[in-house]
């Protein structure tokens, strides 16, 4: 400690920091880690536009002296004829810092962004920031301790390094992938944005009853068909159905006549009529119930043999090609199965991929995906276990490949694994809750995910373990996809995403701020546009089992388009819908028939694209013009 104060004293002599660094944040800069709220003034925009040159670069090799050569790969903003640069890590005014350096490189970290500039920003450590050309480099990869570090000019092509800049996570805290995307939307749109906050607060609060006994999920179901869908409430003693009416909410329950208590279900059409119907299983039986003429259910086991005897995870419907047809896709923690509902009330029952099952189980068996995981048009299965999974690449209508391993795991005790495409590449990733720490499996296409969420901005070091929920939305109507997370003990967290998987935490929108007594846990939430005024609003269960819903504050009307399947028309998904504004892809999200559909805020009105394959392979696009209000469409319904 004697050691550290020491060389920390010769520091601020020799260079004469302009700011008071407290014995805290001294210890930071040698280690290397460091935690940055959100700096509102020097954003990727703001960096991007300060600079004179910003380079992506990727290093080729170091010398015995720290000296690391670096090819210019890109030129983002500016003019250079040089094809290389030459970076003195070992020139780090904290050697161990400069060791890391090194280090990562070795062992394979490449590549790294280099923004040089006059730049004006408070709270650096650089002697003549905001007077003379200095150099900020971003390089990150998922093990880092820390993405940034400060350089000056030694010479017309060597640039020495002075010390871990952590105050700059503040501008980014993500992937330098990440990043190299976002340079190019902040050079290719004037109005790009990397929101600093989230720009949206809770309104009003709705109290909508007690629930007793264990909620095992909430749900938009969209039963009337009209874009205004109720909650469903799937639960231990019996589930319920909830109706907005202007004001409040109904219990429909006992007026449908709904009598099933689900573990896991699906909602969707059996008998071909244009009506969703629910699939419901309880924990020991299937059970089948159908929506008549007047909107009542009828219930009816649905016989699966010794299929389903050891257990179910997970349910939903399979598009077939004849909607005469339905499909079932059922997880059983181990290998899923396609049933096939018969009229007399039985069920066919086929496995995968010819019978070819996963040679080894790893861990704990969860649900079991279905999305087009590669966007090749055709949905593929994700079989996920606590510690791995196993890839069903899709090749056609219910025709799968046989499974193979992926890295994608759920940890023990998993309560929630959600889709959602949150670097906006068309492809769909996952987070994941459960026992432990939060998981964000980004999708690199082909089967192959990687976790994320260190390089996932606040999200990382804010989420906490004990997760009872997720879902994705977008909260504050920018086009991009954002996590409420839920939690066993404590209030849950809205992360808003600033673009390319990075997420800030959005404080203003923590729903204890509008429910006190949400901060002593929650059981499980959904996210719906409850009034139709093109704003998320939120319902959530708490531990204790009061039952709420949180309506969005909203001048009027917002701007959004949903995208969504009606159970009348010929597709019952899963769709992969992407929705594009010129060459932005805003990202992908996946839909069925009956399910609260693609809801894409948009920040200001105009066309937008909306994109997606059919069955047979076929990719379709709609374009739709958003003026001074939310805007539907049902895609299977299109001409």
């Amino acid at each position: 400690m004697e050691y550290l104060q020491r060389k920390l004293k010769y520091i601020l002599n020799k260079f004469k920091f302009r700011f008071f660094v407290s014995g805290a944040f001294a210890l930071v800069l040698f280690c290397g880690t460091a935690r940055a709220f959100i700096n509102p003034n020097f954003t990727p925009v703001d960096i991007v536009k300060q600079s004179d040159l910003v380079l992506l670069l990727e290093f080729k090799s170091v010398d015995k002296n720290g000296k690391a050569a670096a090819v210019i790969q890109k030129v983002f903003k500016g003019e250079t004829k040089d094809k290389e640069i030459t970076l003195n890590l070992g020139s780090a005014l904290i050697e161990a810092q400069g060791r890391d350096f090194i280090d990562r490189i070795n062992e394979g970290q490449k590549q790294a962004i280099f923004f040089i500039g006059i730049f004006r920003v408070d709270n650096i450590g650089m002697e003549g920031i905001g007077v003379s050309s200095v150099g900020f480099l971003h390089f990150a990869d998922k093990n880092a301790d820390w993405q940034w570090a400060g350089f000056r000019q030694a010479d017309d092509k060597s640039w020495d390094m002075e010390k871990v800049e952590s105050y700059l996570l503040g501008t980014w805290a993500g992937g330098t992938d990440m990043l190299a995307r976002a340079i190019n939307y902040i050079q290719a749109d004037p109005d790009a944005s990397v929101p600093s906050v989230i720009g949206a607060e809770w309104d009003q609060k709705i109290e909508i009853g007690k629930i007793p006994g264990r909620v095992n999920s909430l749900a938009a179901v969209d039963l009337q068909d009209n874009g205004r869908p109720d909650i469903f409430l799937a639960g231990e003693k019996g589930d319920r159905l909830y109706r907005f009416n202007g004001k409040t909410f109904d219990d429909i329950t006992a007026k449908k006549t709904l009598k099933s208590a689900s573990l896991v279900y699906a909602w969707g059409d059996v008998n071909g009529d244009g009506k969703l119907d629910l699939v419901s299983w309880n924990g020991k039986e299937l059970s089948v119930l159908i929506q008549a003429a007047g909107g009542t259910f009828d219930k009816k086991l649905l016989k699966t043999g010794t299929a389903l005897d050891a257990g179910c995870v997970s349910l939903a419907f399979l598009d077939s090609g004849d909607k005469a047809r339905p499909v079932l896709l059922a997880g059983t923690g181990a290998a899923p199965l396609l049933l096939f509902p018969q009229a007399d009330g039985s069920a066919g029952t086929e496995t995968l991929a010819g019978g070819k099952f996963a040679e080894n189980i790893p861990g704990e068996g969860g649900r079991c995906l279905a999305a087009d995981l590669d966007n090749d048009g055709i949905i593929d299965l994700l079989q996920l276990f606590s510690s791995g999974s196993y890839f069903y690449k899709g090749k056609g209508l219910l025709k799968f490949d046989a499974p193979v391993p992926a890295p994608l795991e759920t940890g023990k005790g998993c309560t929630g694994a959600c889709l959602g495409d949150f670097d906006a590449d068309g492809l769909p990733d996952v987070f994941v809750t459960g026992e432990g720490k939060c998981r964000l499996w980004q999708n690199l296409g082909g089967g192959k995910f990687i976790n994320m969420l260190k390089l996932g901005g606040e999200i990382y070091y804010i989420s906490k373990a004990e997760a009872t929920d997720a879902r994705v939305g977008d909260f504050n109507n920018d086009g991009r996809q954002d996590i409420l997370v839920s939690y066993l003990r404590i209030s849950n967290q809205l992360f808003f995403n600033r673009g390319f998987r990075s997420f800030g935490h959005g404080r203003e929108m923590n729903i204890d701020l509008l429910l006190p007594q949400s901060a002593e846990g929650q059981q499980k939430s959904c996210v719906l546009d409850l009034n139709g005024d093109g704003a998320l609003d939120a319902a959530v269960v708490l531990g204790n089992g009061e039952f709420w819903a949180c309506t969005r504050k909203v001048e009027g009307q917002a701007l959004a388009v949903t995208a969504r399947l009606s159970p009348a028309g010929p597709l019952t998904g899963p769709l992969t819908v992407t929705v594009w504004r010129d060459k932005r892809c805003f990202g992908a999200w996946t839909i069925t028939a009956g399910d609260a559909g693609a809801f894409v805020g948009l920040p200001d009105a105009g066309p937008v694209a909306i994109k997606w394959y059919t069955p047979d392979g076929k990719l379709n696009e709609k374009e739709v013009v958003v003026k001074d209000g939310p805007v539907q469409v049902i895609l299977n319904k299109l001409k």
